[in-house]
């Protein structure tokens, strides 16, 4: 503002220097409110205030503006194209109010009949629009119109106040509709009538305003009017009375038998707990139709818990349109557990089968994807299928290799590729002696395609198992196996380029004094691949885990552990290698410990027990999160019940997430084969096989996170 000083200076001419004062430029003028965005969203009601206008009149029409988010500026309105006669003067609501009455005006010559109106308001680049109607009487005619009730529907349970008004002269009658049969002759103007309802029916009913003058007849646009007496009821709550599974994030509601008023609904009237009885804060919200009540937690809810909804404060505090009070509310509990079901039993052959050897990997657009063996009556066959959202959709038809029955394809696994395709790989005997071939194929959408042969022999006495398939850099595809010959054992690797069309040998660098290779896991981040796999270490002569970094040498030069049996690798995101196994003198399911280890930079970590409180532990299935808690399941025996365990690394140690997973209630239930993933959030999935007293069926849990 650096001309205010010489404006100042130029009307003091012809005073007295006394009079003129000096007034500096301003400092940090007033700025536009940073949270105003110039284009921002909203909406409008326009309700008009009467339905019938004489030619000459002006239509009133209240306007009601609601942001959608954030704040704008001044909003613009008029008519789009409106009809000869009718018009709006150019009306800017200013920024930061939210409701005015514009004035339509209705020339004389304006032709009489109904009309629809187009409101046009606009802010910035953002234009709404909302539909007016009314109708323009002829000169002469009587209009008439309801001031109340005002449109849509009135609800009452006692005395009711009718108002409205006779414009263009005097009726020589008037008399106030109830349906069909005349309800009251007022007189006298302003019209006005309290209508008694306490001795009416319940129910539904039109009044309408019926003017006479001079033999013609001019009646009023109808009212709908609603007396309920009837108090209303919590007709139904959400989660369930009482539900055990419920998700930290699902809808808490209540619904009314009827619409409630909207006044009376406040946050005080509902109270949510913990199950130690700590009020939780929250916020309340009324649907659009007074039905449904919705809790919002102001903070996330935490699983496992056992929560209360108290809404004792309803009754008599909250009602209906027409006044009437809750009579009873009660409160009612609900259990957010630590593990959340996708879906139930998980069979792809109806009757008594057993699914075995679940894997689940999680794909590019964070659905679940699993993979398993199942006979079907005469030949044990693979199976995929992916998570829709609310249900598992199977892929394709079964997988064999073979066409012959009873090959029995056993042990899959799977990878996500590029193109966000499941890839699945196993081996499948042959029937010759004990040759298994492997086979793979890639999801093309519709149907399975067959990758290229993968160069392994089989033979009546060499044959491949434990085929394990992780996406390399540059997208390959890269394939592990356990490769037999009857005598010993060796770990094989090829690689399948993402555009090539035959398998790469990796050649992969198992020592010369690793005997009878079993238990394969590989991991893969970024450009490293880790290839564990348990061996008998004749230097040490034991039975140990080794590591090989890239399929080239063993990781730290030694094995870990004695007696290993299953285990299960994983790389954070440092790319160092994690590594699980069980170690087990006799039987893994009697015996059986779990133990990890970290490969520090330069050397391993001391393999340390991770199975404390369980016996019987095997099947180890180790998942790392980035940014989030690493994941560890395991099938061990607590309680005399074998169920899955699962254990999360928190200041720098495992400990347990939640109670021992099982999905069957009934003891005698065992559940093996946990097979663990991260999803989209880096939160654990895990899947696995429980059985019961006639079949095994597949089972998947996510973290009620």
């Amino acid at each position: 503002m650096p001309n205010l000083r010489l404006l100042l200076l130029l009307s003091c001419v012809g005073l007295s220097p006394a009079a003129c004062i000096d007034v500096p430029p301003l400092e940090n003028p007033p700025k536009e409110d940073p949270q105003t965005d110039p284009n921002a969203d909203f909406t409008f009601t326009a309700v008009p205030a009467q339905e019938q206008v004489l030619p000459g009149g002006t239509l009133d029409c209240d306007v009601h503006l609601t942001w959608t988010a954030a704040t704008g500026g001044a909003v613009n309105w008029t008519l789009v194209s409106p009809p000869a006669g009718i018009e709006l003067q150019a009306f800017t609501l200013p920024k930061g109010e939210t409701r005015a009455t514009l004035s339509i005006r209705v020339g004389a010559g304006t032709v009489p009949g109904p009309y629809t109106l187009t409101l046009q308001g606009k802010s910035g680049t953002v234009t709404k629009q909302a539909t007016l109607s009314v109708t323009v009487g002829k000169p002469g005619d009587l209009v008439v119109n309801w001031v109340v009730p005002t449109p849509g529907k009135a609800y009452t349970r006692g005395p009711l106040l009718l108002q409205f008004t006779v414009e263009g002269g005097a009726a020589e009658q008037v008399e106030i509709l109830k349906d069909t049969t005349v309800l009251v002759k007022p007189t006298g103007s302003p019209y006005s009538f309290t209508w008694d309802t306490t001795s009416e029916a319940e129910g539904t009913y039109q009044l309408s305003i019926r003017a006479t003058r001079g033999g013609a007849v001019f009646t009023s646009a109808p009212r709908t009017v609603i007396v309920d007496r009837t108090a209303p009821t919590v007709a139904s709550f959400l989660p369930a009375k009482d539900a055990a599974t419920v998700g930290v994030h699902e809808a808490i509601q209540v619904t009314f038998s009827e619409p409630m008023n909207p006044l009376s609904v406040t946050e005080a009237a509902v109270g949510l707990k913990t199950g130690e009885g700590v009020a939780i804060p929250k916020s309340v919200s009324l649907s659009a139709d007074g039905q449904v009540l919705t809790v919002t937690p102001s903070v996330p809810l935490v699983a496992p818990d056992t929560l209360s909804v108290d809404l004792t404060l309803l009754v008599s505090n909250t009602t209906d349109l027409a006044g009437n009070g809750i009579q009873t509310a009660p409160t009612w509990k609900f259990t957010a557990p630590s593990w959340l079901p996708l879906g139930g039993a998980i069979s792809a052959v109806a009757g008594r089968t057993s699914a075995e050897d679940v894997v689940l990997k999680v794909d590019r657009e964070g659905r679940p994807v699993i993979a398993w063996s199942e006979p079907d009556g005469s030949t044990r066959n693979i199976y995929v299928a992916r998570w829709s959202g609310t249900a598992w959709d199977m892929l394709g038809a079964p997988l064999s290799g073979l066409t012959a029955l009873g090959t029995d394809a056993a042990r899959p696994d799977l990878a996500i590729d590029a193109s966000n395709r499941p890839v699945v790989v196993w081996d499948e005997a042959t029937g010759n002696g004990e040759g298994r071939d492997v086979f793979a194929r890639r999801w093309t959408g519709s149907t399975w395609t067959s990758l290229p042969s993968i160069p392994l022999v089989s033979s009546s006495q060499e044959y491949a198992i434990q085929a394990r398939l992780v996406v390399g850099a540059n997208e390959d595809l890269v394939f592990h196996a356990a490769q037999h010959d009857g005598n010993n054992s060796k770990v094989r690797g090829f690689k399948l380029p993402s555009s090539g069309s035959a398998w790469i040998d990796l050649n992969p660098g198992q020592p010369a004094n690793h005997f009878n290779a079993d238990g394969i896991s590989v991991a893969a981040s970024g450009t490293s691949i880790f290839t564990a796999y348990s061996t008998y270490d004749d230097t040490a002569s034991r039975r140990g885990v080794a590591i090989l970094a890239n399929d080239a040498s063993l990781l730290g030069g030694t094995t870990l552990g004695t007696d290993v049996r299953a285990l299960s690798a994983a790389v954070d995101a440092t790319q160092r290698p994690w590594v699980s196994w069980v170690q087990s003198p006799t039987k893994a399911e009697t015996d059986g410990m779990l133990y990890w280890a970290r490969w520090e930079g330069s050397g391993w970590s001391t393999p340390t027990l991770a199975s404390n409180g369980s016996t019987g532990n095997n099947s180890p299935s180790l998942a790392l999160g980035a940014g989030t808690p690493h994941v560890l399941a395991w099938s061990g025996v607590t309680a005399s019940e074998r169920s899955i365990l699962v254990s999360r690394w928190v200041d720098s140690s495992w400990k347990p997430m939640g109670m021992p997973l099982s999905a069957l209630t009934a003891g005698g239930t065992p559940a093996f084969g946990p097979s663990v993933s991260m999803d989209a959030n880096g939160q654990p999935l895990i899947a696995w096989t429980e059985a019961d007293a006639t079949s095994a069926n597949v089972y998947v849990f996510r973290f009620n996170y």
